[in-house]
């Protein structure tokens, strides 16, 4: 039992460690870095001075509401092409064929996308701080990194589902990219959930991020944990479906792809 475990965490840290490398061993640093937090950081003043042309007059909500959406793209876009991208390099036969355990092999896509989108929010967040003077002094720290993990956890589900989707679709990406676009409506990163229609935030509430959202914003407050806890355990609820969602949709394409013989034309 206790060698199964340690096989399989190995195998998940080896996977995990492969799949991040692979995808940005050629990037500069300035491209990394540009990356992480340039386009946050531009679409985050496209919505400040959006919002000021419109009357809205509350823009650290949108400062604040980008940041804790950092992790989300993270999650989302760097898990969807990490498991994506095993069709287009055609490896994902020697992945389908390998008599590792699935499980750690599909779920390692996501550890070090977890990792980086949750250093890359609280770096958002501090600079964020110096540039638009937020006042962090109410702010419960350790509420706070809590919730930004679990933001970064539970996106990683719909990466690992849009993922998937990736692998039978030649429109995946940009599926994704459009969800992806559909979150800064969605999620309360730009404006209350309350202001959307009621069909849409009953869409909102179905989706990770909304309630981690939320919750965030509660520990930035300084909030306490019986405030935020029915929202932490909501957030860890649908996460957790989105995850199983997204592996059991792997499992199946790993099915068919089995009966059909295209492993890497599926």
């Amino acid at each position: 039992m206790i060698q199964s475990l340690v096989h399989s965490l190995r195998v998940y840290l080896a996977e995990a460690w492969l799949s991040y490398h692979g995808r940005f061993a050629i990037t500069s640093p300035f491209g990394y870095i540009a990356s992480k937090l340039g386009f946050p950081f531009f679409l985050m003043l496209f919505f400040i001075f959006m919002g000021k042309f419109v009357g809205y007059t509350n823009p650290l909500y949108i400062v604040i509401g980008n940041v804790l959406l950092i992790p989300a793209a993270n999650g989302l876009g760097g898990v969807t092409l990490a498991i994506r991208d095993e069709r287009q390099w055609g490896t994902l036969s020697y992945v389908l064929g390998s008599p590792a355990p699935r499980m750690p092999i599909f779920l390692g896509r996501a550890f070090y996308y977890i990792l980086d989108g949750f250093v890359t929010a609280l770096l958002g967040l501090a600079i964020a701080a110096g540039i638009f003077h937020l006042d962090l002094s109410q702010v419960n720290f350790l509420l706070l990194m809590v919730c930004i993990f679990l933001v970064a956890v539970t996106s990683s589900g719909l990466g690992f589902l849009f993922g998937s989707i990736s692998l039978v679709s030649r429109d995946g990406w940009m599926i994704t990219t459009t969800f992806i676009s559909a979150l800064y409506i969605l999620v309360g990163v730009n404006f209350p959930i309350e202001s959307l229609p009621v069909v849409l935030q009953k869409v909102a509430y179905g989706l990770p991020l909304t309630r981690g959202i939320l919750a965030a914003r509660l520990a930035l407050d300084g909030a306490g944990w019986n405030a935020i806890s029915r929202l932490v355990a909501g957030e860890v609820l649908v996460g957790a479906i989105y995850i199983l969602a997204g592996y059991l949709c792997f499992r199946l394409i790993e099915k068919r792809s089995m009966a059909s013989g295209t492993l890497d034309a599926i």
